[in-house]
């Protein structure tokens, strides 16, 4: 089956995550540790001091990072449930469009 790995602030919220799991049909994974930009910034300021020997050029010495676990959000919704939600959604972004400034487009 087809997963979304997701991170960053947004992901914080159970029920988005669960929403989201729902609204798309796939399970949703988010991992324990959820900003990658800045475990990013610290494997590579790390990597250049040597620091528990990472070292991004070397893949294997990062198999310990970001390890604490993830929970994983799946779909409860029915394939029926999804196509009337998503017909909701189209009907409301229709009713919408023109909103600013009175132009139909």
């Amino acid at each position: 089956s087809s997963t979304l790995q997701v991170d960053g602030g947004m992901t914080n919220g159970d029920m988005v995550m669960q929403v989201l799991a729902d609204l798309v049909g796939i399970d949703i994974v988010r991992p324990e540790m959820r900003e990658s930009t800045a475990l990013g910034s610290a494997l590579l300021a790390g990597s250049a001091v040597r620091l528990f020997g990472w070292d991004i050029s070397k893949p294997e010495t990062l198999h310990e990072v970001n390890t604490a676990g993830s929970t994983t959000f799946r779909p409860h919704m029915s394939q029926e449930g999804r196509d009337a939600k998503w017909e909701g959604w189209q009907r409301a972004v229709e009713r919408c469009r023109g909103w600013a400034g009175g132009v139909d487009e």
